[in-house]
């Protein structure tokens, strides 16, 4: 008699919310190996750098002017990319997701990538203000060299570490 009876169907709105959960799972797995593709490709294009400074006979201010001309391009990609923001973006750059990029892309006329490779700058700059922020309103001693502030920030980072672990550390 078992065997006879209906399948369970689930309610609709129960079905809606696990096929969310799929597509959310799914939404993150490609975001998360599009963002491996980029940084990838971020550093392959910086071994490249780094090698073709290698192989340079000589490094004269011309070359140095040509990297500069280089940063300047990409500084003012990037100024062109947040121009074309509308300011609800601007004010909150979580909102920007895969459509508002393309749209983005489509205005400047840059690569989504561009667009992701700014936003990981901004990103980094971004989490460099809270960390010293953070630091000047506790009244410790703000970094005056970058050695400096790539010291305390691994010294940070260590401590921050160690007093997540610390309940792992901590006797029975």
């Amino acid at each position: 008699m078992d065997a006879l009876r209906a399948p369970h169907f689930y309610p609709s709105s129960t079905m809606h919310v696990r096929s969310m959960g799929v597509f959310s799972s799914l939404k993150e797995t490609v975001s998360s190996k599009l963002e491996e593709r980029s940084q990838h490709k971020q550093e392959e294009a910086y071994k490249q750098q780094m090698v073709e400074l290698s192989q340079k006979d000589k490094f004269d201010l011309n070359g140095f002017y040509d990297h500069l001309k280089s940063a300047v391009q990409q500084m003012k990609a990037f100024m062109a990319i947040v121009e074309s923001m509308d300011p609800e973006y601007r004010e909150n750059p979580r909102l920007i997701n895969g459509k508002v990029k393309r749209q983005i892309s489509e205005k400047v006329g840059h690569s989504p990538e561009e667009i992701n490779n700014m936003l990981r700058n901004y990103e980094q700059l971004s989490a460099l203000h809270l960390w010293l922020s953070k630091r000047a309103a506790r009244g410790l001693r703000i970094p005056e060299t970058l050695d400096e502030t790539t010291e305390l920030g691994e010294t940070a980072s260590l401590l921050s570490v160690a007093r997540d672990m610390s309940h792992v550390l901590e006797p029975l």
